[in-house]
């Protein structure tokens, strides 16, 4: 080659070097796949997961009821900070495993809140309406952790009314988002004493079925419960025996048709009220165990009115299941 000459390099060679370069891991040469960072060529740039920007709210919010919980006096307070506390290492821990990046979860909670939804400002003001319903848009956030039993129970009304936003996460993650929002649900409604409004699209289906079947066979064994109880336990049997029938009425609404059997044999004999308590306990702990396994069906099949419909109802049985002295889980059905 005579002096001077330029070296003629193939263009083909070019393009196969540099195709050969982005074999190579990114932590070879630490470069972090984050979405604020410039965009360098032949390394992908991080797709967001489905519903990040909800699911990463609900993080920080998450945390946040633990904080306004904690400060506040009482059992039921600290048993709240507990499960919400469950539920942020929970859901922080997932997000960090796809990719979500740890300084947007580790943020402080995007303030002031969004209007949450009519339902939810109802229900904090206990005018309630059983056949009013909303279309929720957003998880409610907070500039502050609430302060005083009632600020809490609104809190916890709106995530639980805002649950239909939620429609839209990864299907392994349905399960876990319809079962927190049920927690949600019993927060609120034990707080307050009464339940939170959430939309009440009316669903079926053959998952729906399933449920209240499960609904009915608890209700036999309430009624059992009632009829052997006395004073105090009777009174609460009734109460529960109430929520239990007028779940099923719900669940049922959109033309389920349960095939119910006529009774149910006793898991052990009742001959007293102690047993009619531990009959209760059991039937109620095994509803919202077998709830468990629909919940991601029913939201594949129903999407938001899915998500809120088990919002309610696996939250009316949390609510009693602690009432009968049974202790709160952060994710109903699943724990």
């Amino acid at each position: 080659m005579a002096h001077g000459e330029r070296v003629q390099v193939a263009r083909r060679t070019l393009l196969s070097a540099a195709a050969g370069a982005v074999v190579l891991p990114a932590g070879a040469c630490s470069i972090r796949l984050e979405d604020d960072a410039p965009r360098v060529p032949f390394v992908p740039t991080r797709t967001p997961v489905p519903a990040e920007a909800e699911l990463v709210a609900l993080t920080r919010d998450t945390l946040a009821l633990a904080d306004a919980a904690a400060a506040l006096p009482g059992a039921l307070a600290a048993d709240l900070a507990t499960v919400h506390r469950r539920q942020y290492s929970v859901l922080r821990t997932t997000l960090v495993r796809r990719q979500v990046p740890a300084s947007d979860l580790d943020a402080p909670p995007a303030g002031p809140s969004a209007s949450p939804t009519a339902s939810a400002s109802a229900s904090a003001s206990g005018s309630a309406s059983p056949t009013a319903t909303a279309s929720p848009t957003a998880p409610a956030s907070r500039s502050a952790p609430a302060t005083g039993r009632g600020a809490l129970a609104a809190d916890e009304a709106a995530a639980a009314a805002a649950a239909g936003t939620f429609a839209g996460v990864e299907v392994d993650l349905r399960a876990t988002i319809a079962a927190l929002h049920a927690q949600r649900y019993a927060a609120a409604t034990l707080l307050a004493g009464r339940a939170p409004t959430v939309p009440l699209d009316a669903v079926a289906g053959p998952e729906v079925v399933a449920l209240a079947s499960l609904t009915s066979g608890a209700t036999f064994f309430m009624e059992v419960v009632a009829a052997r109880s006395e004073g105090r336990q009777r009174a609460r049997a009734a109460a529960t025996l109430a929520a239990l029938e007028d779940l099923r009425a719900d669940q049922v609404a959109g033309g389920a048709v349960p095939d119910d059997a006529l009774g149910h044999p006793l898991p052990f004999p009742v001959s007293s009220p102690a047993d009619a308590a531990r009959l209760a306990r059991e039937a109620l702990t095994t509803l919202r165990a077998g709830s468990g396994q629909h919940l991601e069906a029913v939201v594949t099949d129903h999407g938001a009115a899915g998500l809120s419909a088990l919002t309610r109802w696996l939250g009316t049985v949390e609510v009693e299941v602690h009432r009968w002295g049974v202790d709160l889980v952060p994710f109903p059905g699943l724990d």
